[in-house]
């Protein structure tokens, strides 16, 4: 009997996850938003968002936003203008950059990058103009340091990823037939 208890507790809580993932939001005509789904959108949104995750008036905001979404979705299912040639185009254009999308992740994995205080204080003193108030007092290094870094940080992750890129491309023009019409 214990035993039997036991095992009921465990996969009780076992799946209870798995319950709080399925958890209806909302519906829209019978179709379901859960919390996967919205846990889903939050995925795709940019990193200054991800602190709003547990934000009850942002999830509500995003749910409102998601419902109003599928409302629309269906009508424009109801009207055929998924049937337009034109629109089907740029679906045909959207799943092509949504699957490069998806390869470019499977395959890029940059190296993780650092900027040193070095190379943060030399772009301070190249570009020390642009650092003035509103009296025209130069602002101290120290002050734009974290955002200095951050924006090399960018731009050499960006420079990584595009290496990367420009590199896997190369193995795969190897290894495929490419013929340019235009000179």
């Amino acid at each position: 009997m214990r035993k039997a208890l036991l095992a009921l507790v465990v996969s009780l809580s076992v799946s209870g996850s798995s319950f709080a993932a399925d958890k209806v939001l909302a519906k829209v005509n019978g179709k379901t938003i859960t919390e996967k789904d919205l846990k889903q959108v939050m995925e795709t949104l940019p990193p200054n968002y991800k602190t709003l995750e547990n934000n009850p008036t942002f999830r509500k905001q995003l749910l409102e936003n998601m419902v109003k979404e599928e409302l629309l979705y269906q009508e424009a299912l109801k009207e055929g203008v998924d049937k337009d040639p034109k629109v089907r185009e740029e679906i045909e254009l959207m799943k092509k950059r949504i699957l490069v999308q998806a390869l470019l992740r499977k395959h890029i994995k940059p190296e993780q990058v650092k900027v040193t205080d070095k190379e943060a204080r030399a772009f301070y003193e190249k570009n020390k103009e642009r650092f003035r108030d509103a009296n025209g007092k130069y602002v101290p290094y120290e002050q734009l340091k974290p955002f200095i870094i951050q924006s090399l940080k960018r731009q050499k992750e960006q420079e990584e990823f595009r290496k990367a890129v420009d590199s896997y491309i190369s193995q795969l023009e190897k290894h495929s037939k490419v013929e340019l019409y235009v000179k």
